[in-house]
């Protein structure tokens, strides 16, 4: 009955020998590709390679077959290793394998380079490689879609403006005053005003990541939720603020003292694209005082400041026992 056992337990043995050795040879590759580019990056720059780094890591790159090396040669240290705390020994002068001296390397190349990291320096490299002509309008692919939304924006803003429908009397009405085709107008007008804004603030923010090389990936998404959110605040700003100001003439016409709704409207909604933490402060500060005014010194609001201080009081009591304990001890 225990054959069969033995039998299944081989090949699931050798799976997962095998999954070790792919993973192992998938990580000395992208070190290796790393370390090149951190090399080529440190030079460019000035910084000096200490010799005991290159040394390791020519020792890591001169070993022939270097990735099944480290596979196969990280596979049978660790077996001595297991063999030699099975029998209570101790494992003595055991060979670095390529991946492992290959790591140290990756480890004080990082520190030359910091604060870029690894990752983006790889990034950028691939991309000169790969993309030589595209590379001139930008490093990596998000700065060139972010600068083609925002030559986009400009086109689109500069074209509806010289439409008929873009005028004061227009402009000057708000979202419930227009219909039709002359809303349609207005809307893609300040729409493109504020998308524009945005992506002049995520442009900022993108080429002040790429020049530090600090460029991660994973949160690229969170640019283009920024520029969402730029596009909501510049419409928020153009279509509701700036009516918050308007005041009457002598004729009875609705006008801004100091600005005009064809120039007002656009400029709020292109720096409210630009200024998206600005908005964002001011709808919470809006917030604040309305939740103030309703919630009063008795309301969530006050029971809330009420907590935390009981919380900080009995904080500083629970410390205040403790050193009276160990004292007294």
């Amino acid at each position: 009955m225990k054959r069969p056992q033995l039998v299944e337990t081989l090949p699931a043995a050798e799976e997962m020998a095998s999954i070790g050795e792919r993973v192992r040879q998938r990580l000395w590759e992208r070190m290796a590709r790393e370390c090149e580019a951190m090399v080529l990056h440190a030079l460019a720059i000035g910084h000096a390679v200490p010799l005991e780094v290159v040394e390791r890591l020519d020792q890591a790159l001169s070993a022939p077959n270097a990735p099944a090396t480290a596979a196969m040669l990280g596979r049978r240290i660790t077996d001595d290793v297991t063999r030699d705390e099975a029998g209570g020994g101790k494992t003595q002068g055991a060979e670095m394998s390529p991946l492992a001296s290959l790591s140290a390397a990756h480890a004080a190349l990082a520190q030359i380079i910091a604060p870029a990291t690894p990752e983006a320096v790889l990034l950028t490299a691939e991309e000169r490689a790969a993309h030589p002509l595209w590379y001139a309008l930008g490093p990596l692919p998000l700065a060139r879609r972010m600068l083609g939304l925002a030559l986009f924006s400009l086109v689109v803003m500069l074209g509806v403006s010289l439409s008929s429908e873009v005028n004061t009397r227009n402009m000057i009405k708000n979202l419930l005053e227009l219909e039709g085709y002359p809303l349609f107008v207005v809307e893609v007008f300040l729409v493109s005003a504020a998308s524009l804004g945005s992506c002049f603030q995520n442009l900022q923010k993108i080429n002040a990541v790429i020049a530090d090389g600090t460029h991660n990936p994973k949160f690229e998404s969170t640019y283009w939720t920024r520029w969402a959110m730029g596009v909501i605040s510049g419409i928020i700003l153009s279509q509701l603020v700036y009516h918050l100001v308007l005041t009457h003439d002598s004729e009875g016409d609705v006008t801004v003292p100091w600005l005009s709704p064809t120039i007002g409207e656009p400029l709020l909604a292109l720096l409210g694209g630009y200024s998206v933490d600005v908005v964002h402060r001011i709808l919470s500060n809006l917030i604040d005082s309305f939740a103030g005014l309703f919630g009063g010194p008795g309301g969530s609001m006050g029971e809330g400041q009420a907590r935390v201080g009981a919380t900080s009081s009995d904080g500083r009591e629970a410390n205040h026992v403790v050193r009276v304990g160990r004292s007294a001890g």
